[in-house]
C-alpha cells in the first residue's frame, strides 16, 4: 500500500512479507487470491492488478 500507485514486484512483495525465508513458489500466489476476495470482490472495478513480467500494483482504474 506504501508504494501505491507504483509497481512492486514479486520479488520485493516476498522479501516485505517472508524477509529472508521465502516461500514456496505458489504462496504469495495463494495470499493474493484471499486478498482479492476481500479488497476487489464487493466492487465493480479492482484495486489489484497484475501486470505480467512486472508485478503488482495498487490503484484505481482509469
Amino acid at each position: 500500500m506504501r508504494a501505491s500507485p507504483a509497481i512492486i514486484t514479486r520479488e520485493a512483495l516476498e522479501q516485505a512479507v517472508w524477509s529472508d525465508e521465502p516461500p514456496d513458489s505458489n504462496a504469495l500466489k495463494v495470499h493474493l487470491y484471499h486478498l482479492r476476495k476481500q479488497v476487489d470482490k464487493p466492487f465493480s472495478q479492482p484495486l489489484i492488478h497484475t501486470l505480467p513480467g512486472k508485478g503488482y500494483a495498487l490503484k484505481q482504474s482509469g
